[in-house]
């Protein structure tokens, strides 16, 4: 086997410090260049660059085209150049390996195989179980059926991650057209290990010599975003231990129930819950960080991989029932590791001979802010809470509760409760879950007391009020309930099989589940202050009301 490169490159590639760094490189240049293209390439990336080349409205209709509107997001996509130059170039790499490589034949194990199948599973099985596109009225039926086909061919075909990638990024961004919608964050991780696995497979073209398994990335991979998440909690500290000492998970509790979590359970079980995370929560919070941040060791032995893995399964367990966030495609992806380390031993004990890996793995989890960065999960709570619930009125004037998921597919969106620009008058910059990453903004909200929170807001808030994002948000609005109304009746099939949320809750009494057309749709505005179990209604205001015309919406 000859290869082609250059001396100076080959000194470069001889040790594994040189290869994973390539290997990073790497991956850091195709995350952001996959993102742009396939993912914000429609919402943003395209139109800037018509801007630049053709001027404000120069562009020709070619390089104008959004894919949206069609029978098929994935096919219409390729009806614009740059969409499908990008997909070209994903294969060039493979097309060109004799150039780099001759007669280096490149197989995968049966580990890496798995990992990247199950990373496409789980997005295929979110993506294309999803609710009927209310707002675009389309099922996209041909592109969910494509994504199954093609996450189920990527065991025997891994060639195909290019194009699955693509046409995940692409169908996902449907959500984020025309709104702002929400980013990735869950389900990054499971775009991280195909684009890294697709890095991985290019530096192997390119180093014939390249000896560090996939798996290990795979591991790296993983521990770098929980130790990242371990590590914001440090930083958004002053002093590195205000969150692990002042904060308090009962405060998430009190402010997930207010949201609708677990609406309907008995009030016994609640009070037993809230006592148990009063006594409880400092040392929750104690084994969260110890496992996020001792998640820099994770390659420090086979048993102890295992373990850490199996264990943060669990924390995101009890995060779910005291929290409501359920992170079950982490928690997948968790586990498959931990049972490919238990039962593929042999390909296992490649990545623990010695030390070499270990240190290898510690300093790429420490620089992963650079290559990677990650989404970081780190928050102090606080007792006072600002959130939007929603109500429909029918034809016949009753009136409806609206649990936030009934807005699938655009229910992300709608659970973050990132609407403040609804809101006439100063709001402090605190989430729909009650917390903060400001730490003197969270002092000063426990200290001001339920009396003091006006006050307080009159002093620290921002007034982010638009006319405009407002027009825009009862516009979508009409259009989505429009085209829904139409449907009333009628099932789809793919969201009987949906993927579980994210984010969980609902309204046990008087919800609204499609009963009839909806001609009024209203948004409310809550403020709430819990202190001792006691929630204390500060302000609850209709800041919207959107009327739904009984006719489409162009």
């Amino acid at each position: 086997m000859t290869t082609a490169v250059s001396p100076s490159f080959s000194r470069i590639t001889r040790s594994i410090w040189g290869q994973a760094l390539l290997v990073l490189l790497l991956f850091a240049c195709c995350q952001v260049a996959t993102s742009a293209v396939f993912f914000d390439g429609f919402l943003h990336t395209f139109s800037g660059i018509n801007r630049m080349l053709f001027g404000e409205n120069g562009a020709p209709g070619i390089l104008t085209h959004v894919p949206y509107h069609g029978c098929s997001i994935l096919l219409s996509a390729f009806l614009h150049p740059l969409f499908t130059l990008g997909l070209i170039l994903l294969y060039v790499p493979f097309l060109f390996k004799k150039r780099f490589a001759k007669g280096l034949v490149i197989s995968h194990t049966f580990a890496d195989r798995l990992l990247v199948t199950v990373a496409a599973l789980l997005l295929a099985w979110e993506l294309g179980t999803y609710e009927y596109n209310y707002f675009l009225d389309h099922a996209f039926y041909f592109d969910r059926a494509l994504l199954f086909i093609l996450a189920l061919l990527l065991f025997r075909f891994p060639v195909l991650v290019p194009v699955f990638l693509a046409f995940a990024f692409v169908y996902r961004s449907q959500f984020n057209y025309p709104v702002t919608g929400f980013p990735l964050f869950d389900k990054r991780l499971l775009y991280d290990l195909l684009v890294l696995f697709l890095s991985f497979w290019y530096i192997r073209i390119l180093v014939p010599a390249f000896r560090i398994p996939f798996l290990f990335f795979a591991l790296c991979l993983v521990a770098s975003n929980y130790f990242a998440s371990g590590f914001a909690k440090i930083l958004i500290s002053p002093h590195g231990t205000e969150w692990l000492l002042e904060n308090k998970t009962s405060d998430l509790f009190a402010n997930v129930r207010l949201r609708g979590w677990l609406d309907g359970t008995d009030p016994g079980t609640i009070a037993s819950m809230r006592t148990f995370i009063e006594k409880s929560g400092f040392v929750f919070q104690c084994v969260v960080l110890l496992l996020e941040l001792g998640a820099i060791f994770l390659l420090r032995s086979r048993r102890l991989a295992i373990l850490v893995l199996v264990l943060l399964a669990l924390m995101h367990a009890g995060i779910f029932i005291f929290g409501s966030m359920l992170f079950w495609k982490w928690m997948a992806i968790d586990l498959t590791l931990a049972a490919v380390l238990f039962f593929r031993k042999p390909a296992a004990e490649n990545l623990f001979p010695g030390k070499k890996y270990f240190f290898l793995s510690i300093g790429i989890i420490l620089l992963s802010f650079a290559w990677l960065r990650p989404y970081t999960i780190g928050w102090h709570d606080t007792p006072f809470n600002q959130y939007f619930t929603y109500e429909v009125e029918d034809d016949s004037g009753r009136v409806y509760a609206l649990a936030k998921n009934e807005l699938n597919p655009y229910h992300q969106w709608i659970q973050y409760d990132q609407f403040l620009f609804l809101v006439n008058r100063p709001c402090l910059r605190v989430s729909g879950f009650g917390y903060t990453n400001n730490y003197a903004l969270a002092s000063a909200i426990r200290n001001s007391g339920p009396d003091g929170i006006t006050a307080l807001e009159n002093a620290k808030g921002e007034k982010q009020y638009s006319e405009e994002k407002k027009k825009e948000y009862n516009e979508f609005m009409q259009r989505f309930f429009v085209n829904r109304n139409k449907r009333i009746g009628r099932s789809f099939f793919p969201s009987a099989l949906h993927a579980p949320h994210h984010l969980y809750n609902w309204s046990a009494e008087n919800a609204y589940a499609g009963q009839a057309p909806v001609r009024i749709f209203r948004v409310i505005f809550n403020q709430t202050y819990t202190v001792g179990g006691e929630t204390k209604t500060i302000r609850k205001e209709l800041v919207d009301e959107i009327l739904i015309p009984p006719w489409p919406v162009d």
